[in-house]
Order: structure tokens, then sequence, then C-alpha cells
């Protein structure tokens, strides 16, 4: 009996985690949001040397290190002010680590979360909460070190 209730309640636990993973996803489908994903045929065609920016990041400068780029986007709103609380929801409950908050001088609130593990990080995502402008997601994920990671955050927001 008791193996049957924790057997239950790690199975409740992962239908948890899964349906927190696609509720971004579903942002896609989404009446007033922009979503685009870049794959790593499409990024490969960009130069490096382009001017590529969102959010103060030029990520032309780092096409070579990912694989792919999701991004969601919508102006300001209730499905943006969602967008953003789902977000960071799945942020704080995913294994995800908060690397920085910051607030620009356009009155935007900056958070950036890693996914990790001894070698490299693997996803970076950018939250971006726009004020009296539009709100986005972006998700990279390829392999980064934290030097990369560290020049991104040093352009970010100006």
């Amino acid at each position: 009996m008791k193996r049957l209730f924790i057997v239950t309640i790690l199975l409740m636990n992962l239908a948890f985690m899964f349906g927190q993973k696609t509720s971004l996803k579903e942002y896609a489908n989404k009446e007033g949001v922009t979503a685009v994903t870049i794959s790593k045929s499409m990024l490969s065609l960009f130069p490096k040397n382009a001017d590529i920016t969102y959010g103060g990041i030029n990520v032309a400068e780092f096409v070579d290190k990912l694989s792919t780029i999701n991004l969601f986007a919508s102006p300001k709103g209730e499905v943006a002010n969602n967008l953003i609380k789902d977000a960071t929801k799945f942020m704080n409950t995913s294994g995800y680590e908060k690397l920085m908050s910051m607030k620009t001088k356009k009155d935007e609130h900056v958070n950036f979360y890693v996914l990790a593990n001894e070698e490299y990080i693997s996803e970076l995502i950018l939250i971006l909460e726009g004020g009296s402008k539009e709100s986005a997601v972006m998700q990279f994920v390829g392999k980064f070190t934290m030097e990369d990671i560290q020049q991104m955050i040093s352009k970010a927001g100006k």
C-alpha cells in the first residue's frame, strides 16, 4: 500500500511537470501572441556579423553555439501578463537557476534563467516584461559557457 502511494505521488509529479512544459507551447496558438521557432538549419544561414538584436542581445554573435531559438512575444495586456506569469512559474518549478534580474531604463523587467550541468549551459531563458511595450520569453538552446552568458548579459537592456 505504501509503495502504491509513493508511485501515485511520483506519477502525479511527472504529470504536473509535463503539463507545465507544454503550457508555454500553448501560447503559440493564442491570439495576440507571436511565436517563432528558429532551427539550427535556419540559424546556420545567418552571417556572424549580422545585427540580429532583441532585448539588447545580438543573437548573431552566438549563432554557432545555438541549436534552437524559441520566442513568444505579446503586446501589453492580459495575454502578455499571463505569458510572463506562466513562464516565471515554469522556471521556478523546473530546475532552472535564476542568474539575474534587472530593470532597464525603458522600465522593462528582465530575468535571466539557465539550465546547466557542470560542463556547459544547455538553455538560457530571457523573460522580458515590457511594461508599456511588448513582453517576451526567449529560449536559447545550445551549448554555452558562462563567459558566453556574461557577454550576453553585459549587452542586454542597452
